[in-house]
């Protein structure tokens, strides 16, 4: 008998690139605003400045705000609250934030608040995270 060698072909697999540069849902700065706005005016609608209580109440609101804006699974975002409360004297108060970021995928949502007593200030970034 003769021993034929029949030239082994193996089959080579090519795959497609599947890395994913978009979120499936992008970050929506309307409702976070929406969300900001019903979170922040309800619970500071009636809180008086002092400087023992607003430390703990600045926490307790940006992680009451970041748990809301999580609930609205946007995927692949780092969600970043900044919450800013002061007394309410005859002062004014500007806010600047300056980033580099990706204007395609990374957004933000401010909403500021005032009564007799006190103003707040809270940005929530949405930045893309890959």
């Amino acid at each position: 008998m003769s021993a034929v060698n029949k030239p082994c072909s193996k089959q080579v697999r090519i795959y497609q690139p599947t890395y994913q540069l978009n979120p499936k849902k992008r970050f929506n700065s309307e409702n976070v605003e929406k969300i900001l706005r019903r979170i922040v005016n309800s619970e500071l609608e009636e809180v008086e400045y002092s400087e023992k209580i607003i430390p703990d109440l600045c926490i307790t609101l940006a992680d009451n705000i970041k748990a809301a804006i999580k609930e609205e699974n946007y995927d692949r975002y780092r969600i970043i609250v900044a919450v800013s409360i002061g007394q309410r004297r005859q002062q004014s108060v500007n806010v600047f934030h300056s980033f580099l970021w990706d204007h395609e995928r990374d957004a933000f949502a401010a909403h500021s608040f005032e009564n007799c007593h006190i103003f707040a200030n809270v940005v929530v970034y949405g930045v893309y995270f890959d």
